[in-house]
């Protein structure tokens, strides 16, 4: 029996925890002799965080949180969050036995390198190329000293880790580059799991989710689930979306997200009324992915991108719905081609809003459980588990 303590940093819009991570956790915990504990520093409400606990009781997970204090500015109160949580995770490793640490990015990175005298192994989620993502899109500038302590952080733990997780190849040669190209034997690369048997096609639920929301059984519904913000696609989206009502305009596009007022800010007039913005829990995100017949899992493809592996594409493709996704994400591409009823996006390409319509006008719904039985093969929670036990055995 070996404990493991997961360490992430989280704000209120993310669920992560609940909704990757404790899943994938507890499927580990079926297959294996790892018994998982959590710390998440967060600035979640007192409402969130009760529900978290919940789930981790649910899932035999050892849970608790701490406080990401935002005052008197968020760096500073940052700051004390980081000092206050070395002393917590020192004292509940001693406390709980704890054999293997596991900090996801940089926050939890920070303050286990601070850690002296370990006597425990060190796996780093290093969870894509986050301080590289915050360049292209938070502003964080690469010749700011923010940047320069964040990236001497990402370094230390790098090259002192005993094993690291990434989400695709790609970030494994750029982090294997990073600490000069030593240790290639202790970055593994592991999968975003979805449970199978949770994402699966409803029919009574489409039908009941198509009445409610007052869409035609015939008519296209194309869907977009997950956060908004300036990485995720959304001029793209608008785009194939508004030229395909104008061919056809009793389609509708069902957005999913916590982020209603960037969606809603956003949407051009003339498709207004064919847009649907809602805010649902987890729990019924299937139920309205059965409704759906197109999905969107675009993101911009810069270079931070190179890291990720989007976790909403494994949902759609579990829901055996058609999904048009970006070129040069992680290593989805190369998973796509084997997966039937996939269009990648080029975003550099001007011909691909033509051949995206072609690939929604040729799309056939019958290519369902095709689809379906191939994302089981790379998508599956079965398969996330194993890859994480995989890494895991490493430090053994």
């Amino acid at each position: 029996m070996k404990n493991i303590l997961f360490i992430s940093w989280d704000g209120p819009q993310t669920n992560y925890m609940e909704g990757l991570f404790m899943p994938i956790f507890n499927e580990i915990q079926n297959q294996s002799e790892y018994t998982f504990h959590v710390i998440q520093f967060t600035w979640k409400s007192q409402e969130q965080i009760s529900s978290i606990k919940k789930i981790a009781e649910d899932f035999s997970v050892f849970y608790t949180s701490q406080p990401v204090y935002r005052k008197p500015n968020v760096i500073l109160g940052s700051l004390y969050s980081i000092q206050k949580g070395i002393r917590f995770i020192q004292q509940y490793i001693v406390k709980n036995d704890i054999d293997i640490v596991m900090p996801r990015s940089t926050m939890p990175a920070i303050m286990v390198n601070r850690i002296k005298n370990k006597k425990f192994d060190v796996l780093f989620d290093a969870d894509g190329l986050p301080l590289e993502e915050r360049v292209d899109f938070l502003e964080l500038h690469q010749g700011s000293l923010q940047y320069k302590f964040l990236k001497n952080e990402e370094l230390k733990i790098l090259t002192h880790a005993d094993a690291v997780i990434t989400r695709s190849k790609k970030a494994i040669n750029i982090h294997l580059n990073t600490i000069g190209g030593k240790n290639l034997e202790k970055f593994s690369k592991v999968i975003n799991g979805r449970d199978t048997t949770f994402f699966k096609p409803n029919e009574i639920a489409r039908t009941k989710i198509r009445k409610d929301l007052k869409i035609d059984e015939n008519a296209k519904l194309f869907v977009y689930s997950g956060s908004l913000g300036p990485q995720y696609g959304w001029e793209e989206m608008i785009s194939i979306f508004t030229s395909y009502y104008e061919i056809h305009n009793d389609a509708k596009f069902l957005i999913l997200t916590g982020n209603q007022n960037y969606a809603n800010k956003r949407i051009p007039l003339e498709i207004k009324d064919n847009v649907i913005v809602k805010n649902v829990p987890f729990e019924s995100v299937p139920y309205y992915l059965s409704a759906c017949d197109m999905a969107f899992a675009l993101r911009e493809p810069k270079y931070s991108m190179r890291g990720v592996a989007p976790i909403k594409l494994g949902e759609y493709l579990l829901m055996g719905l058609p999904t048009i996704a970006s070129k040069g994400i992680g290593d989805t591409e190369e998973i796509l081609k084997r997966i039937p009823g996939c269009f990648i996006y080029n975003h550099h390409s001007s011909k691909s809003l033509s051949k995206a319509l072609l690939f929604i006008e040729q799309s056939e719904s019958k290519l369902s459980n095709e689809i379906r039985i191939a994302a089981i093969e790379n998508f599956s929670l079965e398969k996330s588990a194993a890859s994480y036990i995989k890494s895991l055995n490493t430090l053994l």
